[in-house]
């Protein structure tokens, strides 16, 4: 069974966009010839690919599992388009890519799965709000981020990966190592040690200790990787995420306890220019929504 190749890319922008309008509008087709392709894609797959919902549309389990290998279509008749008009080299270009400072354990993972899939990912890591305003200035194409569930970024797509939660981090012979939940008022006294001004994890930490931060003493790291560095030493406690802890409790240097507030909850998000993505993008975005982002933070890459 042949499939045409412009069904394949018809249906991986109407996925990306959710519209069928919208996808004619890019794709410069009048929107019959658009439901045309959807339809005679759908009759060769034997399955519904995607269901009206509202203005836009929803895919299906079919869809899902076609999506991958359509947007890998896209991208290759891109490129092969670029290159038949001499517009780069045959090496394709690197996909530019921020990561918030507590997730750096997680790019080289991240990376190694791009190449699996042929995406060149270049890596650079800044707080969040660095990393929001260069997506919006286009010097990157997206940014992997931990953030706020209540955090919107303006101008930006947030495509929501996975959840973590805050917890404190102490030694184990601290006076709270053995209580497992601690309040927020049990930390008046203590030395807080801070990540840097404008990252998603140092946000979510000083509105979850706003009421008692007058009675506590604190200190600017700067990068989370002091942070935990300066909690091993025994120069204070602090707020960071469970994922980010996990190979120092596991090995015993830390407890990691739960904090009785509301609200502990931390996202990962990728954050992009609002859609149509970039084939290159859209690949990206289907690579980490098939792999748990937390997982490759704490464990070696999966295959495959």
């Amino acid at each position: 069974m042949r499939i045409n190749p412009e069904h394949l890319i018809t249906f991986s922008v109407v996925a990306e966009l959710s519209s069928v309008s919208r996808a004619a509008q890019i794709l410069q087709l009048s929107q019959p010839a658009v439901s045309g392709h959807l339809r005679a894609l759908q009759e060769q797959m034997g399955a519904p690919l995607y269901r009206r919902r509202g203005r836009g549309i929803q895919l299906t389990a079919a869809g899902e599992r076609l999506l991958p290998h359509a947007q890998a279509v896209a991208l290759s008749v891109q490129e092969a388009a670029a290159l038949t008009a001499g517009a780069h080299a045959p090496s394709r270009p690197a996909l530019q890519i921020g990561f918030s400072a507590t997730l750096t354990s997680a790019v080289s993972s991240v990376v190694r799965l791009g190449a699996e899939r042929g995406l060149q990912i270049q890596a650079d890591t800044h707080p969040t709000t660095e990393l929001a305003a260069a997506v919006r200035a286009g010097t990157l194409a997206a940014a992997l981020i931990v953030t706020s569930p209540h955090r919107h970024y303006a101008e930006l797509d947030s495509h929501r990966l996975g959840e973590d939660t805050l917890r404190l981090a102490v030694l184990p012979g601290h006076p709270l190592a053995d209580q497992g939940y601690v309040p927020p008022h049990a930390l008046r006294g203590e030395t807080l040690l801070w990540s840097a001004p404008g990252s998603g994890v140092r946000r979510q930490a000083e509105r979850l200790l706003e009421g008692v931060r007058s009675g506590t003493r604190g200190l600017e790291l700067g990068s989370p990787w002091a942070v935990l560095e300066g909690v091993r030493r025994g120069h204070g406690v602090s707020l960071l995420p469970a994922s980010f802890l996990t190979a120092d409790v596991q090995a015993g240097r830390l407890v990691s306890l739960g904090l009785e507030a509301p609200d502990v909850t931390l996202l990962h998000a990728l954050l992009t220019l609002p859609a149509p993505l970039s084939p290159s993008t859209g690949l990206l975005l289907d690579l980490l929504s098939r792999h748990s982002l937390r997982a490759l933070l704490v464990s070696p890459v999966p295959a495959g």
